[in-house]
C-alpha cells in the first residue's frame, strides 16, 4: 500500500522496504485511542491498511464535530515534524489495522527522500494551510498601509493567530512575557510609552525637511531608527526601503500592546504596582532601569489605542535614500582613490562586505594591530571582566575592550583615527536616511605587516576597493545592492554577506555557511550560483571550539513574522540550519544583474553568519542577549575568513 499513498509513493523500493522493517503493524478495536489529545511523549505517525478513525479536538465547544479518516492514509505527523503535543484525539471507528512509524523514523525518512520531503510540504502547505496565518497577517497589513492607516486593533487577533517564536504567552490572558515585551521595547522609540500617534513615512515632507533642528530625536536601543517627536504624544518615524522595515515596526507595536494590556489589567485591578509579582518587577526594570514605576504609571493611563499613519511616496518605499547614499559612495571613493567609480581601470576590483562596520576596519587597522597586545595586558591588570573568560585568540579579547581602553586614555582616540587614515580606511559621515553605515578602504595603502594576524600580511595582486556596509534590513537589502552593482557594475569582483542568524541547528556561537536560500514568502529555493566561496574547512580551523553547519538558510520576512512551525518545518522539509532577513533579496538581484551582464559571471560570493539566537529554544532566543565571549570569536573568525578570500582571490 505504501506506494499508493503520497508522500510515501515517492520513496525508491529500497526506503519502502527499510521503513516496512522499522515499522510496527498494530491492531485497534473499536473505540480505542490511537493518539491521545496533550500527549507529548508519543510522536509515532499511523498509516491506516484497513477499517477507519475519528478525530476529535476535546477543547472544541460544539462535541458533534469529528472528522473521520480511511483506510489509505496517514495522520499523527505534526507530533514528529514540529516537535509539538498531539493537537486532537484519535480512535478507532471500527477495527483498525495501522502501520506505527516510529517518530524519529520518519523524520529520517524526511531528512533522506528529497521527494518524500517536498510532497510532505506540499500537503502541509496547501492542504493544511499551516501558514495561513501569516497570509492574512500580511494581506491585513498591507491592505492597511495602502489605504494610508494602520488599526491596530484589527491586526492584533491576526497577530496573535501567528503565535510568534518570540513571543511564546501571546495568547495568555494573564501571563506577562516580559522577556518578549523587553524584546519590542528595545526596538520601539524609546517615548512608546507616552506616545498616542506614530507618524510613519518614506520621506520627510517639505514641511519638516529641516525635522533634525525643529524636533527632539527619539533613539531606539535595539534597531536602527530616525525618529522625532513633533508634540507631546506624536511622533514621527522615517521608514526604510521596502517592506520589511514598517513590517517590523508594526509587528513590535503589536507584541507591545499584548503585554502592556496585561500589565495594565493588573495595575488598573485590585493591589495597583503591588499586583505586579515581585519577579516581572524586577524584569521590568531591566527595561526601564530609570523610572520603572512612572512607565508603569505610563502604561496604565494609556489603553494602547494607538494612531498610525502611513505616508508613502512609491510603492517600492523610498528608494531615492538608497540613491542618494549610493552617491555619497561615488563621491567619497573620488576622494579616497582619486577615481570615479565610472572611470575605474579595467584591472580595478570591488568587493562589497555587509557586516557590522567594526570587524573588517578593525582587522585592517594599524594601531589595533600594533596596540592589541598592550590593550590586553590592560585588560588583565586591572581585572577587567572579559578578561578571564577563556579566549582563544588575545585579538578577540583586544577588539572587545578597545572602546573602553580609548575611554582610560582618550589621546589614543586621535592617533588611532590618524593612523587609519594613512591605511586608506575612510568611514561615511552620514547614511541618507537608510541607516547604513559606510567605511572604504583602499587596499593599497593598507599596512599589511600591521593587521591582523589571521589575515594574510601582504595585499591583493590587483588594485582593489573594499567596500564594508552595515546589514541591511530585509527587502532594503534587494535596493542596496542594486545600486552598488549599478555603481560598480563589472568591477564587483564578490559580494560577502557576513550576518548574524538565528540557529536551528547547533549553539549560539557557532557558524553556518549557506548553501542556497529558501525564501519564506513563497518557498522558493534559491541555490547560490557557482557555490559559496567560503573555504569550510579553512573556517573550522579557525573555530576548533564551535561548530560550522553548512545548509540551506531561511530568509524570513521579520523576526517576530516565524513561529515555532514554519521553523521546525524548514528545519526538516528544506534541511534550513538557520534564518536570516537579507539572503534571499541579495542573491536574487546578484542573478538579475549576472543574467542581464552588468555584473560578471564569475563574481564570488560568500554567505556565513554567527548564530547569535536559538528561536526554537526560549532560553537562547533573541531576548536573551549573547555574551562577548559568545559573539565575538566567531564574528571575528567569519571576517578573517571573507578578508582571506578577498585576499587570495
Amino acid at each position: 500500500m505504501l506506494e499508493q499513498i503520497i508522500p510515501f509513493r515517492y520513496l525508491t523500493p529500497g526506503q519502502r522496504e527499510a521503513l516496512l522493517t522499522d515499522a510496527v503493524e498494530e491492531v485497534f478495536e473499536p473505540d480505542a485511542v490511537l493518539i491521545e489529545q496533550g500527549d507529548r511523549a508519543d510522536t509515532r505517525v499511523f498509516l491506516l491498511l484497513e477499517g477507519s478513525v475519528r478525530v476529535l479536538d476535546r477543547n472544541d465547544p460544539d462535541p458533534g464535530h469529528v472528522k473521520v479518516i480511511t483506510a489509505g492514509h496517514y495522520l499523527g505527523e505534526r507530533a514528529a515534524l514540529f516537535d509539538e503535543p498531539r493537537g486532537l484525539e484519535v480512535f478507532a471507528a471500527d477495527r483498525v489495522r495501522a502501520l506505527a512509524i516510529p517518530g524519529d523514523r520518519f523524520l529520517r525518512l524526511v531528512h533522506e527522500s528529497t521527494g518524500f520531503a517536498q510532497a510532505l510540504g506540499g500537503i502541509l502547505r496547501s492542504k493544511q494551510g499551516i501558514f495561513d496565518s501569516f497570509t492574512r497577517f500580511h494581506v491585513a497589513l498591507l491592505q492597511q498601509i495602502s489605504e494610508g492607516a494602520v488599526h491596530l486593533e484589527r491586526l492584533l487577533p491576526l497577530y496573535e493567530a501567528l503565535h510568534p517564536a518570540l513571543h511564546p504567552r501571546v495568547s495568555s490572558r494573564d501571563a506577562l512575557d516580559v522577556t518578549a515585551l523587553a524584546y519590542a521595547v528595545r526596538r520601539l522609540p524609546d517615548n512608546v510609552t507616552r506616545t498616542l500617534a506614530f507618524f510613519l513615512t518614506d520621506k520627510l515632507p517639505d514641511l519638516y525637511a529641516d525635522a533634525g533642528e525643529r524636533f527632539a530625536e527619539v533613539p531606539t536601543t535595539a534597531r536602527r531608527r530616525t525618529v522625532f517627536e513633533m508634540l507631546p504624544g506624536k511622533s514621527m518615524v522615517l521608514i526604510r526601503d521596502g517592506r520589511s522595515d514598517v513590517l517590523d515596526f508594526i509587528c513590535c507595536l503589536c507584541l507591545y500592546a499584548i503585554e502592556a494590556r496585561k500589565l495594565r489589567h493588573r495595575v488598573r485591578g485590585a493591589g495597583g504596582l503591588d499586583a505586579i509579582s515581585p519577579t516581572d518587577v524586577d524584569a521590568l526594570r531591566t527595561i526601564w532601569p530609570n523610572d520603572t514605576e512612572e512607565r508603569i504609571r505610563e502604561v496604565a493611563l494609556h489603553h494602547e489605542d494607538f494612531r498610525i499613519e502611513v505616508y508613502r511616496e512609491a510603492n517600492d518605499y523610498n528608494s531615492g535614500h538608497a540613491e542618494t547614499w549610493c552617491k555619497q559612495i561615488a563621491e567619497a571613493t573620488r576622494r579616497l582613490i582619486g577615481i570615479d567609480p565610472a572611470d575605474l581601470p579595467a584591472d580595478y576590483d570591488v568587493h562589497v562586505i555587509s557586516s557590522n562596520t567594526h570587524s573588517v576596519p578593525n582587522c585592517l587597522s594599524p594601531w589595533l594591530g600594533r596596540e592589541a597586545d598592550r590593550i590586553v595586558s590592560w585588560a588583565r591588570s586591572t581585572g577587567h571582566e572579559l578578561a578571564d573568560d577563556g579566549w582563544q585568540h588575545d585579538h578577540d579579547l583586544a577588539y572587545a575592550v578597545a572602546r573602553e581602553y580609548l575611554q582610560a586614555f582618550p589621546e589614543e582616540a586621535a592617533v588611532r583615527a590618524e593612523a587609519e587614515e594613512a591605511a586608506g580606511i575612510l568611514e561615511l559621515d552620514w547614511t541618507a536616511f537608510t541607516g547604513i553605515a559606510v567605511r572604504l578602504i583602499d587596499t593599497s595603502r593598507v599596512a599589511w605587516g600591521d593587521t591582523d594576524p589571521g589575515i594574510p600580511s601582504s595585499g591583493p595582486n590587483r588594485p582593489s576597493l573594499i567596500v564594508n556596509i552595515d546589514y541591511a534590513f530585509g527587502q532594503q537589502a534587494q535596493n542596496i545592492i542594486a545600486n552598488l552593482a549599478s555603481l560598480f557594475g563589472r568591477h564587483l569582483r564578490s559580494v560577502n554577506v557576513l550576518g548574524k542568524a538565528g540557529g536551528l541547528v547547533g549553539e549560539r556561537g557557532h557558524v553556518a555557511v549557506a548553501s542556497g536560500f529558501v525564501d519564506v514568502r513563497e518557498d522558493q529555493y534559491l541555490p547560490i550560483p557557482g557555490g559559496n566561496a567560503v573555504d569550510v574547512e579553512r573556517l573550522r580551523a579557525r573555530l576548533p571550539d564551535r561548530d560550522v553547519h553548512l545548509g540551506n538558510m531561511l530568509t524570513v520576512m521579520g523576526t517576530l513574522l516565524q513561529n515555532r512551525t514554519m521553523l521546525h518545518f524548514n528545519r526538516h522539509i528544506w534541511r534550513c540550519v538557520g534564518l536570516e532577513m537579507e539572503g534571499a533579496w541579495y542573491l536574487r538581484h546578484i542573478e538579475q544583474s549576472v543574467s542581464r551582464g552588468s555584473v560578471r559571471e564569475d563574481i564570488r560570493l560568500r554567505f556565513l553568519y554567527y548564530t547569535s539566537d536559538l528561536p526554537l529554544r526560549h532560553d537562547s532566543n533573541l531576548s536573551a542577549r549573547l555574551r562577548a565571549v559568545e559573539g565575538i570569536p566567531p564574528l571575528y573568525a567569519t571576517t578573517r575568513e571573507v578578508l582571506t578570500g578577498i585576499l587570495e582571490s
